[in-house]
């Protein structure tokens, strides 16, 4: 018996079954009939069902892992107006310390980078870091709340779409 037959037996239908059912024999298997293999190799040749491929998953929404500073403002601006983000949270977030017209002055002499709000960076990852960065340092809870929401809401972005229907 081979595979198809196999199959063919599990998926038919029971009562059929139980009609010519066959019990095992004692004899070898040489002594079968070319006709009652080529009636099996018919029934196997019966095209099974399958399912279509899987497709490949769809990009996320917004990909704030490669995104500059000020794309990452008008991110967050959209997820403001939309209802996603806060008041707070798109407070903390929402405008990237390298838009400041003074960060060469301020942030960048400390550093010693400049300013580049139109590179594409890590915003994510700066934001993960900002984050643990509060935990530690930060003994307001409400500041490390309003921070570990807006991460969470930011990653929820950042994943491809889940398709709720089979």
């Amino acid at each position: 018996m081979n595979i198809g037959t196999t199959l063919l037996n599990l998926f038919s239908d029971r009562s059929a079954t139980e009609a010519r059912r066959v019990e095992p024999r004692l004899s070898s298997v040489a002594e079968t009939s070319p006709s009652e293999e080529s009636a099996a190799a018919e029934k196997a040749a019966a095209p099974l069902a399958a399912l279509p491929p899987p497709s490949a998953p769809e990009p996320p929404r917004y990909d704030l892992r490669n995104i500059s500073p000020r794309e990452f403002a008008d991110v967050t601006h959209e997820l403001y107006m939309e209802g996603t983000l806060n008041w707070d949270e798109f407070q903390m977030i929402g405008f990237p310390s390298e838009l400041n017209p003074r960060y060469d002055e301020t942030i960048g002499a400390l550093t010693g980078e400049l300013a580049r709000p139109d590179h594409p960076k890590d915003m994510l990852g700066k934001w993960e870091q900002r984050v643990e960065f509060e935990r530690r340092y930060n003994p307001d809870a409400d500041q490390v709340r309003i921070a570990e929401n807006a991460l969470a809401k930011l990653s929820w972005q950042a994943q491809p779409p889940m398709k709720l229907s089979a």
